[in-house]
């Protein structure tokens, strides 16, 4: 009977243990699903233009719930640094990839076309957010989506800026190796129907943008 009883409290005092380490993991989001964390502007956070429950984020999470948004309508690349510092270091680990959309913003608030070196400067500033985004989240896997082009003609004036802002995240993804991986929007969001307010991604380019994160981490 004694020895029933101690076998008892063993088998008990495992369930409990293995029960709190399975419970962490849910916390931590560690259940075998890789965590989401969106950085950056309109393009990740396009719920003001899309109906309830169309946005990016919503049609994120109807494949995965470990989405941290943290990207803000009208995000410029100065403003990414408060979403980082938002960003719980607990996510700093090799399951985590970070998706960046930033530096369109900054472009239109130029209104016009910008001289290459205009554009260049406002790319160093966008490597130099990277590098801070780096030493935060050391582990965590890094993709950049480039800046689509509009497909209506008033937006005409930005293609060139735009190309050649794709250009450098080309560039410099093949000079400084593994930093950051490049998803293509350019290609991906082309017909009107991609847009709502002649820029912002509709529905139909959340369901796009959505899938193309998804697939990716």
């Amino acid at each position: 009977m004694k020895n029933f009883k101690s076998l008892f409290i063993i088998i008990i005092s495992i369930i409990i243990i293995v029960g709190c380490a399975y419970f962490k993991n849910i916390k931590e989001g560690l259940t075998g699903s890789n965590n989401i964390v969106l950085i950056g502007d309109s393009v990740l956070n396009n719920s003001n233009y899309v109906s309830s429950g169309e946005s990016v984020e919503n049609n994120l999470k109807t494949k995965t719930q470990n989405v941290f948004n943290f990207a803000k309508d009208g995000a410029t690349i100065s403003d990414c640094y408060s979403q980082l510092d938002k960003i719980p270091i607990e996510l700093n680990k090799t399951e985590t990839y970070v998706f960046i959309s930033a530096g369109g913003n900054d472009i239109l608030n130029k209104r016009g076309q910008l001289t290459s070196a205009e554009i260049k400067k406002l790319f160093d500033d966008y490597m130099e957010f990277l590098k801070a985004l780096r030493v935060k989240l050391s582990s965590a896997k890094i993709n950049i989506l480039n800046l689509y082009i509009p497909s209506n003609p008033r937006y005409q004036s930005y293609k060139s800026s735009i190309e050649q802002w794709n250009k450098l995240i080309k560039e410099y993804s093949s000079k400084i190796g593994e930093m950051y991986t490049v998803i293509n929007l350019d290609t991906l969001l082309t017909t009107p129907e991609d847009f709502v307010y002649d820029i912002e991604p509709s529905e139909i380019a959340s369901q796009k943008i959505a899938n193309v994160i998804y697939l990716t981490s």
